[in-house]
């Protein structure tokens, strides 16, 4: 498997940066109506530990892509 050419590589980054637009817009869009009070409830619904895990986690993941590349 060969290296991609430039222009397959910026089609790929950004598809995946439109995508992630989209989702994210969806997301927005069906979330308008929540009012602040439920939105500000959903914060802190994860403890400490669990959460420092999955940051750490998600750090050694983009460790790991990085030095693949």
């Amino acid at each position: 498997m060969g290296v991609p050419s430039t222009q397959a590589s910026n089609a790929i980054i950004y598809l995946t940066y439109g995508a992630f637009l989209v989702t994210g817009c969806y997301i927005a869009w069906r979330l308008r109506h929540q009012s602040k009070t439920e939105w500000l409830s959903s914060n802190k619904t994860q403890k400490g530990i669990p959460l420092a895990l999955n940051f750490i986690a998600s750090g050694e993941c983009v460790r790991a892509i990085t030095l693949w590349a």
